[in-house]
């Protein structure tokens, strides 16, 4: 076993290089970003595998963690490393990304995200047309408390006389007889009037406090959809066969209660980001049982492809980005078994599966450490997770 130190000013390097039998051998390096805050690049000859693993310390005061879009709209779609620079370019203090959900062509999410506390999706089950179960997802709370659950969308609009109603989804289309939110990271409008009736009234926010907020309504009624949506309002929208339901149930001038929650509930999620299989679950792999909790399929599961995933440690005071590359000679990608097992050496505890296959990346410093497996490059993602440091 051979052991390198380097020292250059307060980053420190480790190089370790086991070489086994003669004929292959594993190279760890390690590198320390920011106290707090080590980078792990693993190469395994024998198991034809490149590992990057970053592990930050939430203790530590001065980090927070961020999901975003491009341009900060649902139906978008950017690198990791251009969402790193947007990022920098709006004042962020960036130290490491990696991407998140699966989404579709268009850029919109299968998932459930939050950012900054507010809700750029909500769903109740995945959008996905292969799984309408409730995925796991990664969440941050606003005292730095992360958790992996199968969270669940639930809404609900309180009217002044007392009913209520649910909120089926935000920023997705309509469902029959449903309530659905609309904001700004919709996009510009509305969609335009589908299969049902349609009634829809832009309300503007006054206030908001925890998971409430508090709207008037402006009396402004569309029934074709396509309404504009101004950054500083919303829009109720409701469909279905007798559209005259909302219009009895609320007048120009009324207030209205707007309540978001996911379920399990923690107070005052910051960020939210959805994933595709809980791997580890209390320091197991629980692979075994995704085809039927989370209605994964073999091809996806079994095959060997580059992952994504995100961890804590036992105690939850340890996040970890970790990605392996795929689809190339170095690097042939894991099943999820072997994925959950790579994330329990590197001490994860709990355990969740982002998207892998092209979309896999970890940009640290402003720099892909990885090698996306794209012929064209790094792979345009629905959304991604930051690691940021705070300014003072």
């Amino acid at each position: 076993m051979i052991r390198h130190f380097f020292y250059l000013s307060s980053l420190f390097l480790i190089l370790l290089t086991i070489q086994t039998n003669g004929q292959s051998k594993d190279t760890t390096i390690v590198t320390q970003i920011l106290p707090g805050i080590i980078h792990k690049k693993i190469i395994s000859e024998k198991d034809t595998m490149v590992a990057n693993v970053l592990i930050a310390d939430l203790k530590e005061n001065n980090i927070l963690l961020k999901s975003f879009k491009h341009e900060n709209t649902l139906f978008s779609k950017e690198t990791t490393s251009r969402m790193f620079e947007e990022l920098i370019d709006s004042g962020y203090n960036v130290i490491a990304g990696i991407n998140s959900d699966f989404f579709e062509n268009d850029g919109d999410l299968i998932n459930n995200m939050i950012s900054d506390g507010v809700f750029i999706k909500g769903v109740k089950f995945s959008d996905s047309p292969f799984n309408d179960y409730a995925n796991s997802q990664f969440c941050l709370t606003g005292d730095n408390k992360p958790f992996i659950e199968q969270f669940v969308f639930d809404g609900s609009v309180i009217f002044p006389n007392g009913v209520i109603e649910k909120i089926s989804r935000i920023n997705c289309r309509t469902d029959s007889n449903s309530f659905t939110i609309y904001n700004k990271h919709h996009g510009e409008y509305t969609p335009e009037k589908f299969k049902w009736n349609l009634l829809e009234t832009i309300l503007l926010p006054v206030s908001k406090k925890a998971d409430t907020i508090i709207a008037v309504n402006t009396g402004i009624i569309n029934r074709e959809g396509k309404t504009k949506l101004d950054s500083d309002k919303m829009v109720l929208s409701y469909s279905g066969k007798n559209t005259r339901y909302l219009e009895n149930l609320i007048s120009k001038g009324d207030t209205v209660k707007l309540v978001y929650r996911m379920f399990p509930y923690y107070e005052n999620i910051q960020t939210l980001v959805g994933g595709w299989g809980r791997l580890v679950k209390d320091g197991k792999n629980v692979t075994a049982s995704l085809d039927s909790s989370e209605h994964t399929m073999p091809r996806f599961s079994k095959n060997r492809h580059p992952r994504t995933g995100i961890g804590l440690s036992q105690d939850s005071t340890k996040l970890f980005f970790i990605i392996v590359d795929g689809r190339q000679k170095s690097s042939k990608g894991m099943s999820l078994l072997e994925f959950a097992d790579l994330m329990i050496s590197n001490g994860i505890y709990q355990g969740l599966n982002l998207d892998g296959g092209g979309s896999t990346t970890m940009v640290i410093n402003n720099e892909v450490v990885n090698n996306p497996s794209d012929i064209t490059g790094e792979r345009s993602v629905g959304n991604s997770l930051f690691l940021i440091r705070k300014t003072k």
